[in-house]
């Protein structure tokens, strides 16, 4: 050993990284560097965005240079119980000779033992002298829980961990001279409760990215300890300048230009809507603001909010866009939208990533992951031990969903976003992310009690955190408005604005000192009164659709419930039609090809030249994920809302030339609302539909407030029709055979609310002051409630082999058994029977390439049957049903 090795400090024989052999690196990463590795890497990002870094020395009360002094010298420290014996002993080849003879590890995790020795070491002290014990504890277990969840050690911790004499003191010389290379990194003020919180929830999120970016192996070699730490920060620094923009999270320099022009297609641009030519000049308050923007369906309210978004990207207030959807259906079509001008929003330069979010996201073919390219860690970590060496960053790395929150651009379902505000593992992550970027909520009225609950504390987390949000809505009804602006409030710690208005349509504006109401003059040709008619049977619905599609016209019947949706279809077929059915059964190949083949042919331009007399059947598919028109429609009677979104896909292009009907006419299968006999009013038209909208006293004001109206006059008319279903004053008064159903549906509303509640984190808890028992993974914790479901893989036998239902086009067989799998309540079905020895033999053929993860996943085998496919699914302590699949109708039960 030379005399420059022996004068090294002690610290510097302690490992933070081991396993995956690489030519020319030593087989571990020494604790110190990598901790310098990540502290780095959190340097370059906070001196990447000066506003994050300004709102942190804010919450400090400190000075800029001091604030970023203080969060490097902290997340320095983040793997500070590495250096305790249990984790050192997980790899004994690279045991210190220090702690004596290895010894096989303990169960304990470095995070839990970072998170008991800070008072061992004297942290707060030397961070925040003038802090207590308490108030120091809120930001160092936001550091030390960056493996996605707190790990928070009751005081006096009830076992403290064995921090032996050699450790101990290698840590402590650690802690010297981490603050020695910060010298800044005191802070003396102490911050309001509420700033401390905050700055939990940041801290941790900047840890979290930055011990992913810094756990890299490509660009953060392994290295002997050859270096002091004061020269290795030197050499940190240079990798985490060339590491960061390989990962692609720096900021994205905004367009030189930010105009409708710029921006928008021609077509739009050269013709700009009310809408849209008020939120390119509309005053906007300074800081995180709420944009709540109400207008009919088809006005341009995305191109609008993407103005609006410009705007604040313009003026630095973000650094990119979060597109939130309901649906994956409505994530790909937003996806496919942005895809053509997002890159318009940033400098001729810049490289912004555009990525897609939802469960689904790799059976779209338009989506290419831009973020992270190939660098992903793929070195075998130690065996048996997920605390040690990159596994975390692996995990992370694997989870492509959340890959999306660091793009410029991201675009996914509203259950992704939501994930930050549950007690989800990595939650962090998506909250630091967002924090950058404007939130756009679209379809904010498709949500129940459960998910609207949610999304106001999203809402809260965000603006509290710097973030600006933007909520789109053809159909919300004022107290949803009301909520909305409350939970902005809430975030910023400020007083509730009052947003009282009734016009409609409206432009909502929410700023810290700011709350304006601007109502909006209705683009002409969204002007309409389109006359709404019902009939009262089936029968009558078939009738009318045979006569449209003879005429020639495109129709749509939209059916609240999957089964009723296959009757029609069935039904239709049985009168000689060939009707295009969707809904929620099919295997996801098939529903894509469907999807498209409805939006290829009633879309903007019918590229198929198949519109003339087509006849699409489908359920809730059709209300909102989907962008096409038709020329008639029937709708099954639903809540107002959801039959105005409907009636929006009645005429809803101009570019069709000659309509083969003379005007457009609403029809509504419905029970008369002047005749309620009994309980089973809306049940006369589909069982079915009454346990889907179970609320039969806004059923029934739905369809009296519509008859009696006798039209949707838009937009005039939807505020009205809107609040006398929903309006806290409606003086509607429910049938009295409907109230004890009614009361009921209100009684599971407010337990859906309160149930989010109880699982949604508290802003001002702070990271570490919920229980940790809450977190889990967020496979587990639901963004949504409702019917469970199970999920099947469609498989069909083939030649003595159980193959896919349906081919991926690259013929992937990963993405072929994806495309085939098909999801039923299990209500309905719980899984598959046990096979036979034989099948089992194949079952098991089948699955051998399948992930480790996804092979208790129920392969429901289809073999023929008289012209479709059956199968045979189970459900626990009621027995096996047959079920039968076919292209065109999906998954069926038989005798359902």
């Amino acid at each position: 050993m030379t005399q420059q090795e022996t004068d090294q400090p002690g610290y510097l024989t302690f490992w933070g990284k081991a396993g995956g052999v690489r030519t020319g690196e030593p087989a571990w990463h020494p604790l110190a560097y990598h901790s310098l590795d990540v502290a780095a890497v959190a340097d370059v990002l906070l001196r990447a965005n000066p506003r994050r870094l300004a709102a942190f020395a804010g919450l400090l009360g400190t000075t800029i240079d001091s604030a970023r002094a203080f969060l490097v010298a902290l997340i320095a420290l983040h793997d500070l119980g590495k250096f305790a014996a249990p984790f050192q002993a997980k790899c004994e080849s690279a045991y210190p000779p220090v702690l004596g003879q290895w010894q096989s590890p303990s169960a304990a995790a470095h995070d839990e033992i970072g998170s008991a020795i800070r008072d061992a070491l004297e942290l707060a002290g030397q961070f925040t002298p003038d802090w207590s014990r308490t108030d120091f504890d809120e930001l160092w277990h936001a550091v030390v829980g960056h493996h996605g969840r707190p790990r928070v050690v009751s005081y006096p911790p009830r076992n403290p961990p064995q921090l032996p004499s050699a450790s101990r003191a290698a840590a402590t010389a650690f802690v010297h001279d981490v603050m020695a290379l910060f010298p800044q990194a005191t802070v003396t003020n102490l911050p309001e409760q509420r700033a401390l919180a905050l700055l939990s929830w940041s801290i941790v999120g900047l840890t979290v990215v930055s011990d992913w970016i810094g756990s890299n192996r490509d660009w953060f070699g392994y290295r002997e300890p050859d270096l002091t730490l004061s020269q290795y920060w030197q050499n940190a620094l240079t990798k985490a300048e060339a590491a960061v923009t390989k990962a692609g999270v720096r900021p994205a320099a905004p367009a030189k230009e930010m105009s409708a022009t710029q921006l928008l297609p021609a077509y739009i641009a050269n013709a700009l809507s009310p809408l849209q030519r008020l939120l390119e000049a509309v005053p906007l308050p300074e800081g995180p603001m709420l944009a709540i923007i109400e207008d009919v369906t088809g006005s341009g309210k995305t191109e609008a909010a993407l103005l609006l978004a410009a705007r604040l990207l313009d003026r630095g207030s973000a650094d990119g866009i979060f597109f939130a959807l309901p649906t994956m259906a409505t994530a790909n079509a937003m996806f496919e939208r942005v895809g053509t001008t997002y890159r318009q929003l940033f400098s001729d330069a810049a490289s912004p990533s555009l990525v897609l979010a939802h469960g689904r996201r790799a059976l779209n073919k338009g989506f290419t992951d831009s973020i992270l390219g190939a660098n992903d860690i793929t070195e075998k970590v130690i065996e048996g031990y997920p605390d040690g060496g990159a596994a975390a960053c692996v995990a992370w790395i694997a989870d492509d969903r959340r890959k999306a929150f660091l793009a410029h651009v991201g675009v996914g379902t509203i259950d992704q976003a939501l994930l930050g505000v549950l007690p989800s593992k990595y939650q962090s992550l998506r909250l630091w992310g967002l924090g950058d970027r404007v939130l756009i909520v679209d379809e904010a009225h498709a949500y129940d009690a459960y998910m609207s609950r949610e999304i106001e504390t999203l809402i809260e987390f965000h603006v509290a955190l710097g973030g600006s949000a933007i909520v789109l809505s053809a159909t919300l009804a004022q107290a949803q408005r009301r909520g909305l602006a409350s939970a902005y409030a809430k975030g910023l710690g400020v007083p509730a604005p009052a947003t009282v208005t009734a016009a409609y349509p409206l432009v909502t504006i929410v700023g810290r000192n700011l709350a304006a109401a601007h109502p909006v003059p209705a683009r002409l040709d969204r002007k309409r009164r389109l006359p709404v008619r019902r009939i009262a049977s089936v029968d009558a619905a078939l009738a009318h659709v045979e006569t449209m599609s003879k005429v020639g016209a495109a129709v749509a019947w939209i059916r609240n419930a999957v089964d009723d949706a296959i009757e029609a279809s069935e039904l239709l077929r049985a009168r000689g039609l060939d009707p295009v059915l969707l809904h929620s059964r099919f295997a996801m190949g098939d529903r894509l090809a469907i999807e498209h083949e409805v939006t290829s042919t009633l879309g903007r331009v019918d590229k198929t030249g198949k519109r003339h007399g087509l006849i699409v059947v489908g359920t809730q598919i059709l209300e909102q994920s989907l962008d096409y028109d038709v020329d008639a429609m029937i709708t099954d009677l639903a809540p107002i809302d959801l039959m105005i979104q409907r009636a929006g896909r009645l005429w809803r292009h101009a570019t069709h030339g000659p309509r083969p009907v003379d005007a457009p006419e609403l029809l509504v299968l419905s029970p008369d609302a002047a005749d309620v006999r009994d309980a089973n009013w809306y049940r006369t038209i589909s069982k079915r539909a009454a346990a889907v909208y179970d609320h039969h006293g806004v059923v029934w004001r739905s369809a009296k407030v519509l008859f009696e109206a006798g039209c949707i006059d838009t937009p005039d008319g939807v505020r009205d029709l809107i609040e006398r279903v929903y309006g806290e004053d409606s003086n509607l008064e429910v049938p009295a055979p409907l109230l004890a159903q009614s009361q009921k549906a209100e009684g599971q509303r407010s337990a859906a609310r309160s149930f989010a509640r109880t699982n949604l984190l508290e802003l001002e808890s702070g990271y570490a002051g919920g229980s940790e028992t809450l977190w889990t993974k967020d496979t587990i914790t639901p963004t949504r409630l409702g019917q469970p479901v199970t999920t099947f893989r469609l498989g069909r036998m083939e030649v003595g082999y159980i193959v896919p239902w349906c081919r991926a086009d690259d013929g992937d067989p990963g993405r072929s058994w994806a495309l085939s799998e098909v999801s039923l309540a299990q209500r309905h079905a719980t899984g598959v029977p046990e096979p036979d020895r034989e099948m089992a033999r194949l079952v098991k053929a089948a699955k051998d390439n399948w992930p480790e993860w996804e092979k208790e996943q129920p392969l429901l085998v289809l073999e023929p049957d008289g012209g479709k496919w059956g199968g045979i699914v189970t459900k626990e302590g009621d027995g096996d049903k047959r079920v039968s699949y076919q292209k065109h109708l999906g998954l069926r039960i038989i005798g359902a």
